[in-house]
């Protein structure tokens, strides 16, 4: 009989030492097993709010509206925009509901204007982007002109732009047209030259325009072009009656940017670009208002300008 106990005591020892294994090898099997008993780790919100800032020098200082306020030294332009995102439902009919607020400057190695300086304009900007069935974007933008050489009446405008994103639609992340319509109307005072202020008219222009794309991931090569068909007294002659209706602009040129991916990504998303673009100016109202502005005093009708920069989106 003296041999149970030692038996007995075997056994309990045995039982334990399972137990003790069982306790420690389980957390490993479950962390180790399925998905369903595994800690939930939920990643952060993504934030609503984004921005961009372009750092760009240019050759020239030529207004989408073909004006070409300045043809001498360097011309930098920057720009910063704050998005802030209301509403995201990629689901939904309505996707996304974005505010936009932001600044532009022109600053000039040159000094010119009225009061001869090298600020020479300040641009504030606010607008509302509604983007709808995946492929569809709706922009309420508002600007202001404010001449920092007090060469003009500060100018207030709103535009609405519809565009349309192919390269979603299809799924080619290469190449893109990515099309949009946008109407543009002056909501006090002129953004244009005045030389008859008696004739002075609030006025508006239709772009239709488009933006291909060529995206190489390595290299991103862009083509933007557009027209622009004006109202009837957008631009004033010389001799102050109307500039005339109809195709006013067309400008088109080429940009190619590169991603600077040894960046931190805490810095934000950064690109190097480069490019030209190329107008072709045909009204005589425009073409006035160049002379005026003392920059092609022989009426130039083609013009050049090129630029490059740094562009970051945080």
């Amino acid at each position: 009989m003296k041999t149970s106990a030692p038996s007995r005591h075997a056994k309990t020892l045995a039982m334990a030492s399972l137990l003790a294994a069982a306790l420690v090898v389980m957390p490993t099997q479950v962390r180790a097993g399925t998905a369903a008993v595994a800690p939930t780790v939920e990643s952060p919100a993504p934030s609503p709010f984004h921005a961009l800032l372009k750092l760009d020098v240019s050759s020239d200082y030529i207004t989408p509206r073909g004006l070409h306020v300045e043809n001498q030294g360097l011309v930098f332009q920057p720009l910063f925009l704050l998005f802030t995102n209301l509403y995201s439902n990629p689901d939904g009919l309505l996707n996304d509901v974005t505010l936009t607020l932001g600044v532009w400057s022109s600053i000039h190695t040159h000094q010119s204007g009225r009061d001869a300086g090298n600020w020479n304009e300040f641009d504030p900007i606010a607008g509302i982007a509604f983007k709808f069935a995946d492929y569809w974007k709706f922009e309420i933008n508002y600007t202001a002109f404010e001449s920092m050489t007090r060469s003009y009446q500060t100018s207030q405008h709103l535009e609405a732009k519809l565009s349309f994103a192919d390269g979603l639609m299809t799924g080619n992340k290469v190449f893109s047209i990515n099309p949009y319509l946008a109407f543009w109307k002056e909501l006090r005072n002129k953004a244009t030259v005045v030389f008859n202020p008696a004739n002075e008219q609030t006025s508006y222009y239709f772009t239709v325009g488009m933006t291909p794309t060529i995206d190489l991931t390595t290299v991103k090569f862009e083509f933007p072009t557009f027209i622009n068909i004006v109202g009837e007294s957008f631009y004033q002659k010389a001799d102050g009656t109307a500039g005339g209706s109809g195709l006013a602009i067309f400008r088109t040129g080429v940009q190619a940017s590169i991603p600077l991916n040894f960046m931190p990504k805490y810095m934000g998303s950064w690109s190097l670009y480069a490019g030209v673009k190329y107008y072709h100016l045909n009204n005589p109202g425009v073409l006035d208002g160049n002379v005026a502005l003392g920059a092609d005093g022989d009426r130039k009708r083609n013009l050049f300008q090129f630029h490059g920069g740094v562009s970051i989106f945080f």
